[in-house]
C-alpha cells in the first residue's frame, strides 16, 4: 500500500478509536487510553505497520508540545484557591512518591543483580533510573481527571502532584547524569538546581501571564485568538527553559493567572469587565480538539514504543508493580488526617501512571554517553504501559461513586 494512503488510513482509525474510547469512558468509566495503547502495540510491535525507531528522534519535540497543550488546558480551568488548597498535600504526596520510587528502584535493581538478571552498575546509575520514573504523568492524569467523575479536591491533588514531580524528575535526572559523567559535583548543586528550575519557572510564567492579560480583551472573539494564545505559551515554555527553569511549571503558572483573570482583576479594579477576561469560547473549542488529537497520538505512541523482547517486558512489568506498591504508603502518609473516603484514597493509590516525560528522559543517558544504557528506554516504555494499565483499571473501579466532596 502507498505509504501516504497507509498513514492517512491509520490517522483516521486513530481518531475514530479515540472518539469511541471517550464515548466508552463516559459510559463505563474505563479510560480511553487503554484502547489507544493497545492499538499502538498492535500497529508497532505486533504487526510492524509503523517502525518505532522512525519516531524516537521526535520524542522530545512531541513531548514538549503535548505537555504545553495539556497543562495549558488544565491550568486555564483550575481555580487558584483550589490549587492552593491542594498544594500542601500534593507536594507531600509528590515528594514522598518520588523519594520512595527512587529508593524502591535501587532495591529492585540490586535484587535483579543478585538473581543474575542484569549486570552490576554503580549505585548512581540506579538512582538516575529511579529519578527518571519517579513522578506521575500530567499528560495522563489531567485529561483523565477532566473526563472522569472525580471530586474536585482529589482531581486537583493528583493534577498538582503530577506537575510538581515533572520538575523533580527532569532536574534530578540531569543532575545524576552530570554526577555519573563528571564523577563529583558540589553537594549543594542538586538543591540549587531544583530551586532554580522551580523559581525561574514560576517567576517567568507569572510575568508572562501579566504581560498577556492586556491582550485578552483585544483578541477576544477574533479569528486568531487561539493562535495567539498557543503561540504565547510556546514562548513561555521556551523562555523558561532557556533561563534554566522548568517549562512545565512556567506554563502552569501562566495558565493559572490567565484562567483566573476574570475573577481576580475586577476585585482589584472595579471598572474592569470580567467578561473581557474570560476565555474565548471558540478558542477553547479549538483547544479541546487539539488536546484530543495530541492525547490520542500520545497513547498510541506509547504503545508503538512497547518493547518486543520478553525479558525487557517482564522487567518493565515488575517495575510497574514495584511503583504500585510504593504508592500505598505514600498515599496513606500524605492523606493522613484528611477527610478522604476509602474509595478516594484507593483512587489516589492507583494514580501512578508514568508517561512520555519518563520515556523522553530514558533516552537521555544513552544520548549523553552514559555506558550500558542500551536497554533502558525499552524497559521504561514497558513500565509506562503497565503503569497506565494499572491506573486505567483502578480508575475504572474507584472513580465510580466517588463522593463529590
Amino acid at each position: 500500500m502507498d505509504p501516504v494512503v497507509q498513514m492517512a488510513l491509520m490517522l483516521a482509525a486513530l481518531l475514530l478509536l479515540g472518539a469511541l474510547g471517550e464515548f466508552i469512558f463516559s459510559r463505563t468509566g474505563v479510560p480511553d487510553m487503554i484502547w489507544l495503547v493497545v492499538a499502538g502495540i498492535v500497529a508497532g510491535p505486533v504487526f510492524k505497520w509503523v517502525k518505532p525507531e522512525t519516531l524516537t528522534p521526535a520524542l522530545p519535540f512531541f513531548g514538549a508540545i503535548a505537555l504545553i497543550v495539556i497543562l495549558l488546558g488544565g491550568g486555564l480551568k483550575f481555580r487558584i484557591a483550589d490549587v492552593a488548597a491542594a498544594a500542601p498535600r500534593a507536594l507531600t504526596l509528590g515528594l514522598l512518591t518520588f523519594l520512595l520510587s527512587v529508593f524502591a528502584t535501587c532495591i529492585f535493581a540490586l535484587a535483579l543483580i543478585k538473581l543474575g538478571i542484569i549486570k552490576p552498575n554503580p549505585l548512581e546509575i540506579f538512582i538516575m533510573i529511579g529519578a527518571i520514573i519517579g513522578g506521575t504523568s500530567a499528560l495522563v492524569i489531567i485529561p483523565t481527571m477532566a473526563g472522569g467523575k472525580v471530586s474536585e479536591r482529589v482531581a486537583r491533588l493528583l493534577e498538582v502532584e503530577s506537575c510538581v514531580t515533572d520538575a523533580l524528575c527532569v532536574v534530578v535526572t540531569l543532575v545524576m547524569i552530570d554526577i555519573i559523567l563528571k564523577g563529583t559535583v558540589n553537594a549543594a548543586y542538586p538543591v540549587l538546581a531544583l530551586a532554580q528550575a522551580a523559581g525561574f519557572g514560576l517567576a517567568i510564567g507569572a510575568v508572562g501571564g501579566l504581560i498577556y492579560l492586556p491582550l485578552m480583551p483585544l483578541i477576544k472573539g477574533k479569528g486568531h485568538a487561539y493562535t495567539v494564545l498557543i503561540a504565547w505559551f510556546l514562548i513561555i515554555y521556551g523562555a523558561v527553559t532557556l533561563a534554566g527553569g522548568n517549562g512545565a511549571l512556567g506554563v502552569l503558572a501562566c495558565a493559572l493567572l490567565v484562567g483566573n483573570a476574570a475573577d481576580l482583576l475586577p476585585r482589584l479594579y472595579k471598572k474592569i469587565e470580567a467578561s473581557d477576561f474570560r476565555n474565548d469560547d471558540t478558542a477553547m473549542a479549538i483547544h479541546s480538539q487539539l488536546t484530543f488529537f495530541i492525547k490520542s497520538f500520545f497513547f498510541f505512541l506509547i504503545g508503538l514504543l512497547f518493547p518486543t523482547e520478553p525479558k525487557l517486558i517482564i522487567i518493565g512489568a515488575a517495575l510497574a508493580l514495584v511503583l504500585a506498591a510504593v504508592r500505598i504508603p505514600t498515599t496513606r502518609l500524605s492523606l493522613w488526617g484528611g477527610d478522604f473516603s476509602p474509595r478516594q484514597q484507593k483512587l489516589v493509590m492507583v494514580s501512578l501512571p508514568r508517561g512520555l516525560a519518563a520515556g523522553v528522559l530514558s533516552t537521555m543517558p544513552l544520548y549523553r554517553g552514559v555506558p550500558g544504557m542500551e536497554n533502558l528506554a525499552p524497559v521504561v516504555f514497558s513500565m509506562i504501559v503497565f503503569s497506565i494499565l494499572i491506573f486505567a483499571a483502578g480508575f475504572a473501579i474507584f472513580s465510580r461513586y466517588d463522593p463529590v466532596g
